[in-house]
């Protein structure tokens, strides 16, 4: 089976957290680098690596309301009865 890397440019960063993003991305062996312009390129290799990427722009490009909100969602999924 042959391998597929797609490279995904990310442009909608919050100003001054692409640095951080990309620490973060880097820390959990996510290959990506800060390119000129602002944009983030990310290289996704699986559906693991698509799942983290989005789990830490979500972190970085939504409200703590929202995160609240989706977790609550989350938990009220996992404990409602047959879940």
């Amino acid at each position: 089976m042959m391998d597929t890397v797609f490279i995904d440019h990310i442009d909608f960063l919050p100003v001054g957290e692409r640095w951080t993003i990309r620490a973060r991305l880097q820390e959990l062996g996510v290959n990506c680098e800060c390119l000129e312009g602002g944009s983030l390129a990310v290289e996704i290799t699986n559906s693991w690596v698509a799942i983290l990427v989005s789990m830490v722009l979500f972190r970085f490009v939504t409200s703590r309301r929202q995160q609240v909100e989706w977790l609550e969602r989350c938990w009220q999924v996992l404990t409602a009865p047959g879940g």
